[in-house]
């Protein structure tokens, strides 16, 4: 029987598997050594010579370790960028007092529209005309020259505008109803006495001519109307105390 040839001993080979073992960290001991510690060598203890082909797998196996090894370290040794935390700025601490103050600012200051700003400029012109012609009845106010101007305007957009004449129709024809006399489309119409005005209804009547609008014409005149029906329908009375009356009038031939 032929014995099997023995491999020849490389120490070159030997050393660079003890080199492995080194380079990687702390392994547990293989079973069967026992508790007894075991110096192993270092990288340093030998240096690597041309290993013989025979000694291939162990070449593999120290290049392996020494890439995971380099590769650990390596990625150990990288400093991680610092991540930016903005800090949350405390909301500012408004006393009290201070809220009590905004709020009643808030209540106490007016709001004012448009339309109240114009409301108000209008009453400021009608106390101005009444102030300057004090001894005037309403119809003579109406007849100075700046009130008579926007009186002008005022009628000359009233005839234009067909749903305006009719809301003042409507109102009296109301009335003459309530009065008992014929509602019939022009059978009634609006006389307006305002010689007795006082000094608050000038000053209404002014406003609405002054505004050269004539919705604010048609609202006065209906407001009018409305006040006197009571008096007209069960006071017995041909005219209010407020000058307006309701009369029949004869219709156009057919």
């Amino acid at each position: 029987m032929t014995s099997r040839q023995q491999q020849p001993h490389h120490p070159t080979a030997s050393a660079a598997r003890g080199a492995s073992w080194s380079a990687v960290a702390e392994m547990p001991e293989p079973s069967g050594i026992g508790d007894t510690a075991v110096e192993r060598p270092t990288a340093t203890a030998a240096p690597l010579r041309e290993i013989p082909a025979g000694s291939f797998g162990s070449n593999i196996h120290l290049a392996a370790c020494l890439a995971l090894v380099a590769f650990t370290f390596s990625s150990c040794g990288k400093n991680e960028a610092p991540i930016a935390i903005e800090a949350v700025k405390p909301a500012p601490v408004v006393s009290e007092a201070k809220i009590d103050a905004a709020i009643n600012e808030a209540l106490s200051t007016p709001q004012t529209s448009p339309e109240a700003e114009k409301a108000d400029s209008l009453l400021q012109k009608a106390e101005g005309v009444l102030n300057r012609h004090a001894s005037k009845n309403a119809e003579e106010l109406l007849n100075v020259p700046e009130v008579h101007e926007s009186l002008k305007i005022c009628l000359q957009k009233l005839a234009q505008d067909k749903a305006l004449q009719n809301q003042i129709n409507t109102s009296v024809q109301l009335a003459a109803q309530m009065k008992g006399l014929s509602a019939e489309a022009g059978s009634v119409g609006l006389d307006l006495n305002v010689k007795g005005y006082d000094a608050a209804r000038k000053s209404r009547m002014l406003q609405a001519v002054l505004s050269e609008d004539p919705r604010q014409i048609v609202r006065f005149l209906s407001e009018e109307i409305g006040e006197a029906t009571p008096e007209l329908s069960f006071g017995g009375v041909e005219r209010a105390s407020n000058g307006v009356s309701i009369k029949e009038t004869p219709l156009p031939p057919k």
